[in-house]
C-alpha cells in the first residue's frame, strides 16, 4: 500500500506581497447620468444637481444612481478631491432619499 507524500507548492510567497483584493469597481459607462443634467458638478448648483439626481433615479432607481456616484467618488477622490466631496454628498443625498 502507498502513503500519499504531501509536498509543498512550488511558488515561493514572499513576506511583504500585497494583498490585492479581486473586488474591482469596473469600467464606468459615459454619459449615464449626463443625459438627465448631471455633468460639469463643480458648476453646478445643489439644486440642479438634485433635479438631475431625481430624473436619473425615476430612470435607473436610487440604488443604481448611488452605485454610480460612488465609483465616480471612489475614482476621484486621490485625483481631484474637491470634485469627490461633491460626488459623495450626493451619494448620501441618494441614500437619504432610499432610506
Amino acid at each position: 500500500m502507498r502513503t500519499k507524500i504531501k509536498r509543498k507548492s512550488q511558488k515561493q510567497k514572499t513576506r511583504n506581497a500585497k494583498k490585492i483584493s479581486k473586488n474591482r469597481i469596473g469600467t464606468l459607462r459615459k454619459g449615464l447620468l449626463a443625459k438627465y443634467g448631471y455633468e460639469h458638478v463643480t458648476s453646478l448648483s445643489v439644486v440642479q444637481r438634485h433635479t438631475a439626481i431625481n430624473k436619473a433615479i425615476r430612470a435607473y432607481g436610487a440604488l443604481s444612481v448611488s452605485r454610480k456616484l460612488n465609483a465616480v467618488y471612489v475614482y476621484n477622490r486621490k485625483t481631484n478631491p474637491s470634485a469627490a466631496r461633491i460626488f459623495k454628498a450626493d451619494r448620501d443625498y441618494v441614500l437619504a432619499k432610499l432610506h
